[in-house]
């Protein structure tokens, strides 16, 4: 069983994983990359520990968050 440290650590390491693929995909500033993030229901989603997104891949959440920003536009 993971501790809350533990889990916290993970949703850590999702965010910067997800700011650095919107910087190397999709050429955003690290300032842009981060408001997106933190901005989105993807990263919401990802701090309520009871949807387990901390467990998914950081290319899996991509995924979610670019159908997140294309429903924005």
């Amino acid at each position: 069983m993971l501790t809350e440290g533990q889990i916290q650590c993970m949703k850590e390491d999702m965010t910067i994983a997800l700011a650095q693929i919107l910087i190397e995909e999709q050429h955003y500033s690290m300032e842009d990359a981060l408001s997106v993030v933190y901005n989105s229901v993807t990263f919401r989603n990802l701090q309520n520990t009871a949807t387990g997104y901390y467990y998914q891949s950081a290319g899996y959440l991509y995924d979610d968050l670019q159908s997140e920003l294309s429903l924005n536009k």
